[in-house]
């Protein structure tokens, strides 16, 4: 897994230095935030706003279509938001992922991109806490890898910069766990999802 990831980051940087400066490629860094929640936890709402940031290179086919691909240090995971009647056996989430987005887009105007596609995903960090603060000891009962599904859009505001906003949701369960039957429907026991919108700053080279 480790050399697929590394094969991949290799592949994008040799991309954005031989073809950078082709006409029908782009390519730049992105950066920004991620808010976030966790299906399955017992947390409701985009409480947990993480980091995201990482370069992107995009190639322009036909007809207004293009191929795009970005990889990048995402921070997810679930929080609970403050209230007075707070439930403190609930447990926030924090997971750090390498993603390696892969997009087909289509240029609907001149200004605005629309693209969906497929994130494979490699966990690099993940811990959980009480609301109080204290740790509880189950790192390895998290996947080391994920899939996620994403759409969204670029709004180009310049000829250098443009806003990226994306929905992204797991296809798997975050957590590793025997398949069980539950009223005739096979589900994973514990089964909890990624669930998140990357709102970033691009800047095209």
């Amino acid at each position: 897994m480790k050399k697929a990831l590394l094969y991949s980051l290799s592949v994008i940087i040799l991309c954005l230095s031989l073809n950078v400066s082709a006409q029908d490629f782009r390519a730049g860094l992105q950066f920004g935030i991620t808010p976030s929640q966790v299906d399955g936890d017992g947390i409701t709402g985009y409480n947990k706003i993480g980091l995201t940031g990482g370069v992107f290179l995009s190639r322009d086919l036909k007809d207004n279509i293009f191929l795009y691909t970005d990889l990048s240090f995402t921070m997810k995971g679930s929080k609970v938001a403050s209230s007075k009647n707070v439930n403190y056996s609930q447990i926030e989430i924090s997971a750090n992922y390498i993603d390696w987005g892969v997009y087909a887009g289509y240029k609907f105007t001149d200004k605005i991109d629309l693209k969906a596609g497929l994130i494979p995903s490699v966990l690099i960090y993940n811990s959980e806490k009480t609301v109080s603060g204290m740790e509880v000891g189950v790192e390895d009962s998290f996947r080391p890898f994920n899939m996620l599904i994403s759409g969204g859009l670029h709004y180009r505001f310049s000829k250098h910069f443009a806003l990226n906003a994306t929905y992204n949701y797991s296809i798997f369960s975050i957590r590793r766990g025997d398949y069980e039957i539950f009223n005739y429907d096979v589900k994973v026991r514990n089964a909890q999802y990624h669930h998140y919108i990357n709102l970033s700053l691009m800047y095209q080279f």
